[in-house]
């Protein structure tokens, strides 16, 4: 198709469902839970409301694939840290330094994890989305743990309840430095996680050391 010398194309499906999904993701860092609006995602990704539930079917399904993809592209990036480092310590560590990066590190997110989590309970599908991105978020971490175990020789009892525990401190300390970013450091942040695997490597979940 061309018009006064300008040639245009129609975007793909998928192109628009990024398209969309990008543009709930901005409302939503923007302005919060009020950003949950078919219109005003519509407007920013300048096209008709109609395309949102052409591509989606309803606002819940396209905040839903929103949650997903953005959780999902954060454990790959952490992925694509790990894969650069070759012992099993390496790669921890790595998912460590990628944890207290700017890419994670980044408090215009924060308003839109608030309205992800909100909804956990209250829309199956960003519960599904919520398990899909947290599921695979905690088994590369539940992974690193067992290699590490592994690679020095020593037991980690349950490895699944360490990520977690590990998981936890994570989404607390990015929490805290959301809402404060002076209350410490990225370096003091992966000080203390550091810390963690010390614990974890003198047998903080070691069988002995169960109650």
């Amino acid at each position: 198709m061309e018009l006064d010398g300008r040639k245009f194309r129609r975007a793909e499906p998928d192109e628009r469902r990024d398209l969309l999904i990008a543009a709930a993701l901005k409302c939503l860092a923007e302005e919060g839970h009020a950003g949950i609006s078919v219109r005003r995602i519509a407007k920013e990704a300048n096209v008709s409301v109609g395309l949102v539930s052409h591509h989606f079917g309803s606002i819940d399904v396209l905040i839903a694939d929103t949650y997903q993809k953005l959780s999902l592209d954060l454990t790959c990036a952490l992925q694509i840290e790990v894969d650069k480092a070759e012992s099993a310590a390496q790669r921890l560590d790595a998912f460590l330094v990628g944890s207290f990066s700017p890419l994670v590190l980044d408090p215009e997110l924060l308003s839109v994890w608030v309205v992800f989590w909100s909804l956990i309970r209250h829309s199956p599908h960003v519960s599904h989305a919520h398990e899909q991105g947290y599921g695979a978020y905690r088994e590369l971490l539940e992974r690193l743990l067992r290699e590490l175990a592994a690679e020095e020789g020593f037991v980690i009892s349950d490895p699944a309840l360490a990520a977690i525990g590990l998981s936890a401190i994570l989404d607390g300390l990015w929490l805290e430095w959301c809402l404060n970013p002076t209350t410490f450091s990225a370096e003091s942040g992966l000080y203390i996680c550091r810390r963690w695997v010390v614990g974890l490597r003198r047998g903080a979940f070691s069988p002995d050391d169960d109650a």
